[in-house]
């Protein structure tokens, strides 16, 4: 009888090893992103939700020009960060993406495309992105490096900008930064939690 017990339990364990990892799978990664982010909550699905909208506008009829341009969303506000083929193909771009209603306006920097050799981060961006990761997660701040030009992304306070751009300056050599960063405002940004009052007393 406690053979056939023990037999029992081992071959439950086994069933419950064996059995598809994905069923309970959290992602652990978004979560600390999301909890990282100034928005609030509620603030980020939106964007989220706009992005895909955007990224849905801008494939509808040139899915190829997405390989060289990024799109993001912050704030209800696009952008597009990339190199283009010609004129012809940014006014495209940028027509699609004020066909988006959510959006409450888009910047960009589309320079023409120079031939390079380079496919990918460049090194610089490679580089920056280490460099800020540790203060300013991808959660808060996005770099892009287009033609050597620096064009930061993201939602950070006056403070915080300057920080970022100064340090960002410092390391690429250069004066040629892009700041598309936005200051979060109360309606969008995470209401602090009060402490409690046992803290005080610790």
């Amino acid at each position: 009888m406690k053979n056939a017990i023990i037999s029992t339990s081992l071959a439950i364990i086994l069933i419950t090893l064996s059995s598809p990892a994905h069923s309970g799978f959290i992602p652990y990664g978004r979560i600390f992103k999301s909890a990282q982010d100034e928005r609030s909550y509620r603030t980020q699905a939106q964007d989220s939700r706009i992005q895909l909208e955007l990224r849905k506008a801008l494939l509808l009829d040139s899915p190829a020009s997405l390989m060289q341009v990024s799109c993001y969303v912050y704030l209800g506000h696009g952008f597009l960060i990339g190199e283009v083929e010609n004129d012809e193909m940014r006014d495209d771009l940028i027509k699609k993406a004020q066909t988006v209603s959510t959006l409450s306006g888009i910047s960009y920097f589309l320079p023409n495309k120079v031939k390079t050799g380079e496919d990918g981060p460049s090194a610089l961006e490679i580089k920056l992105k280490g460099m800020l990761e540790p203060d300013y997660p991808s959660s808060k701040v996005t770099v892009k490096v287009v033609q050597g030009t620096v064009v930061v992304l993201g939602i950070l306070n006056q403070e915080e900008q300057q920080q970022v751009c100064s340090k960002i300056s410092e390391m690429a050599g250069s004066d040629k930064i892009i700041n598309f960063m936005q200051i979060p405002s109360p309606e969008t940004s995470k209401t602090r939690r009060v402490q409690p009052l046992r803290r005080l007393f610790n």
